[in-house]
Formats: structure tokens, C-alpha cells, sequence
């Protein structure tokens, strides 16, 4: 055997895989799954972000990401549809989705999963009722869409004597349970939203060795739509940071799947550069922005990052948490999203 020969045996065993010049391993099931859904995100945002950093080199959570796709939003009934109709294909794996109660029989992501052991944690920050899934309980023959869920949300309680949470509790969080914050009680929330995010999860999950923790968030599309710049690069910075406390987790943890997923993408227009852009970073002028975007980014790390590279319809995001390549054996079939 030549000596090459034998040094490229040797370089091949030793070989490290990688996805986006990081250490990865492929195929990873993932027992442990947080995915955020973001409201109005596009990827030309986190320039407002990116440059208002001290130096150019440093990372946003974003850039961090082991993979970015892009998902296709349209359904069989709307090419732009709403924020609130994309997430509920995504979780749901389907196109049909109609803006009624029809939408609440298809079954989401943890109705699949609750039968096989996995707690299901959904945290709602500030938004509209209409893009809150608390809706779903008005549906008399789909009021059970939430049931194997714990479910909180930073809005205001319809009901005179709600469930209350607050960060700083250490009381036990009970299942088919909506919980409302405490600090949001007097009108303006005095908690914010990464800060509700980590301490829910911390103490959800304690101990816990499958769950699912979904995040949504409306209140970025709603700065956009403000057009306040200081408000956006806030809420940028907000959604951030709290997708930068979950990839560190995923980092330590093989078997963890952190998974951004955006809709109804809001296209900005940006200054070109020079006095504009020195002008705008200062806040002082109103951010432009277009119709909402056709595709939408999705940022993935930790287990099966791998399988959201790409371009794919929005409804295919739930059966590729779960599926491998086939032709490697890596089809997870205890969980089909399609039986």
C-alpha cells in the first residue's frame, strides 16, 4: 500500500463532518425541540441590526445559525397569506388552511408527539387576538386544539380571575392551562419577552428529557409596520438574544433542535449607504417598507439542522424535523405527521 494511499485512509477516518464550517453530526433525532416563530423577519432586517454592532465581525444569532432555507409561504388558498395562517401550516403540515375553525381539525406537531412522552410548552409574547391561538377555544368542536399544551401569553385576560405566571415564580406550570402575565396585567408589560421566554423554559423543561417549547411572535411585524426604527432594531435585538440562549443549550446538547421560522415577511428599503444610512442609524428617519415577501427565511441549529437548508413549500417544515435521508436509513418513523 503507497504511503498516499494509506494517509488518505487515515484522513478520511479522521475527517470531522460540518455544516456552515461548524462541527456537526448528521442524523440526530431530535428528543428536544424549541421553535420560534417570527412574525415579519426577512433576512435583509438583520442589517439593521448587524451594523449597529461596535465592530462588523461580531456574529448576530442569526449568522450563527448551522443552516438557513428559505420556505415557500403561499397555501392552496392565498399566495401572501397571513402570519397566522402560515404558522398553523407549518405546525400542521398542511396547505389547506381556510381562516376558520375548519384549520384547528388539522392536527399539529404535538398532538403527533404528546402520545410519545414529549411536553408540549407554547409562549405567545404581545399580540393581536386574532393572531393568538387562544382563539382556537371558541371553536366549540375544535376548543381541545390546545388541551395537551401549556400555553402562556404576555396579552390581557378576557376572564376576571385568570391563571397569572411571573418570571420570578417558582410554582409548578400545569398542562391544558393558559397562563397570563402578571406584569402585563396594568397595561404596558413590565417583563420583556426574552426575559418571560428563558425563565418559562427553564423551569417547563427542568428535568425533563423530551419536550417541545414553541415560541410566536407578532410583536416585531408590529414595529415594522410602525416604521419606528429604534422600535424594529429593539425588537431585532430582542428576537436575537432569546435564539442565541437556545443555540448555547443546543451547542451542549446533540439532541436538541432550536428552529426559527418566519412569516408574512416584511420587505424593508434600505438606505444606500453614506449620509442616508448614518441618518437612518441615528433613528431619524421612518424605515420604508413594501408588501410582504414570497419566501420566507428559516434558521436552524443543533439535531437534523441539516434538513432545512434549501427551498421548500412551508408546509413540508414539520415532516423535516423528523425525516432523514432515506437512502442513509435516517427516516424517524415512530412519528408520521401523514398516517
Amino acid at each position: 500500500m503507497s504511503r498516499l494511499l494509506l494517509f488518505l485512509i487515515l484522513l478520511s477516518c479522521a475527517q470531522v463532518t460540518s455544516l456552515n464550517l461548524q462541527k456537526h453530526q448528521f442524523g440526530r433525532l431530535p428528543t428536544k425541540i424549541v421553535w420560534i416563530q417570527a412574525a415579519g423577519l426577512t433576512t435583509e432586517q438583520i442589517a439593521m441590526l448587524k451594523f449597529s454592532y461596535p465592530s462588523r465581525n461580531e456574529l448576530t444569532a442569526f449568522e450563527n445559525s448551522l443552516c438557513i432555507g428559505n420556505a415557500w409561504e403561499y397555501n392552496l388558498f392565498e399566495m401572501r397569506p397571513s402570519a397566522y395562517d402560515s404558522f398553523l401550516s407549518q405546525v400542521s403540515g398542511k396547505k389547506n388552511i381556510k381562516n376558520s375553525c375548519e384549520d384547528y381539525a388539522q392536527k399539529p406537531i404535538w398532538k403527533y408527539i404528546y402520545s410519545k412522552g414529549y411536553k408540549v410548552g407554547i409562549f405567545e409574547g404581545e399580540a393581536d387576538y386574532k393572531d393568538s391561538l387562544i382563539q382556537s377555544k371558541s371553536c366549540n368542536e375544535q376548543s381541545n386544539y390546545l388541551k395537551e399544551t401549556t400555553y402562556w401569553t404576555m396579552n390581557k385576560s378576557k376572564k376576571s380571575n385568570p391563571e397569572l405566571f411571573h418570571v420570578s415564580d417558582n410554582g409548578q406550570y400545569k398542562e391544558d392551562t393558559v397562563y397570563f402575565d402578571k406584569s402585563c396585567l396594568s397595561g404596558d408589560c413590565f417583563t420583556t419577552s426574552s426575559r418571560n421566554i428563558e425563565g418559562t423554559f427553564s423551569k417547563f423543561t427542568k428535568n425533563s428529557r423530551n419536550y417541545l417549547y414553541i415560541v410566536r411572535n407578532f410583536s416585531l411585524k408590529k414595529a415594522l409596520k410602525s416604521r419606528n426604527v429604534k422600535v424594529i432594531r429593539e425588537e431585532l435585538d430582542q428576537l436575537s438574544s432569546t435564539l442565541k440562549f437556545f443555540q448555547d443549550l443546543a451547542s451542549k446538547q446533540q439532541d436538541m433542535l432550536v428552529l426559527l421560522t418566519t412569516a408574512e415577511g416584511i420587505e424593508v428599503d434600505l438606505p444606500e449607504s453614506g449620509l442616508a444610512w448614518k441618518k437612518f442609524d441615528a433613528s431619524k428617519a421612518k424605515l420604508s417598507v413594501k408588501n410582504s415577501k414570497l419566501l420566507s427565511p428559516v434558521f436552524a441549529s443543533g439535531a437534523r439542522a441539516e434538513n432545512f437548508c434549501g427551498i421548500y413549500d412551508q408546509s413540508q417544515i414539520l415532516s423535516r424535523i423528523f425525516s432523514g435521508a432515506k437512502q442513509q436509513g435516517l427516516e424517524f418513523s415512530i412519528i408520521n405527521p401523514f398516517d
